[in-house]
């Protein structure tokens, strides 16, 4: 009978140690691992020459009007969204448009520039700031419209970027950057330097 009891109370011995490992052990990582298959990407020559930039702030109000049912506004089902955006405009040049010509005889470099471009755009999604905001369950806000929303603000930065001179401003600092280059090829004491 002492061997029975001897061998039940280790047998409970164990199974206490046994349950005590496996509750007491490291939990598992449940945390989701991501692993790239597969990345289609091509190296291309650009030629760009990006030479000024518009840093700006904007903020926009995205609306949503009430749900119609039967031709009539529900009430309270209208949502809307304040919020801002940074981002930054380039605007520059095709550097392999350039064309140079010397008339040697008149001692004149003329030098032929593309028109400037808006070269790049980027809105940072990481300098979102929502100031306010008004959801209703029946009518809310999806990605797809926040998308819309952002393209639609692009949309207003780079017409504000052209107007308050971002491409005029391109051409300048264009010429300033092809001055130095020109003027090491020809020295400006003989050689008279245009633009067109």
């Amino acid at each position: 009978m002492k061997n029975i009891a001897s061998i039940l109370k280790f047998l409970v011995f164990l199974l206490v140690i046994g349950g005590a490992i496996f509750f007491l052990r490291p939990k598992p990582d449940i945390t989701p691992q991501f692993v790239t298959n597969d990345i289609e990407a091509t190296i291309s020559d650009i030629g760009e020459l990006a030479t000024s930039e518009y840093r700006y702030t904007i903020s926009q109000t995205a609306k949503k009007d009430d749900v119609k049912l039967i031709g009539i506004s529900i009430p309270f089902t209208s949502s809307h969204v304040l919020y801002s955006y940074q981002g930054v405009i380039k605007a520059g040049i095709q550097f392999g448009e350039i064309t140079i010509h010397v008339n040697e005889t008149d001692k004149t470099v003329f030098v032929e520039l593309p028109e400037t471009e808006i070269l790049s755009e980027e809105v940072f999604q990481d300098s979102l700031i929502v100031y306010d905001e008004s959801y209703s369950p029946f009518n809310t806000f999806t990605f797809s419209d926040m998308n819309l929303s952002v393209a639609d603000l692009k949309d207003t930065a780079k017409k504000d970027a052209v107007k308050n001179g971002l491409l005029d401003a391109a051409r300048e600092n264009a010429i300033t950057i092809l001055n130095s280059t020109v003027n090491s090829f020809y020295d400006t004491d003989e050689y008279t330097v245009e633009y067109h």
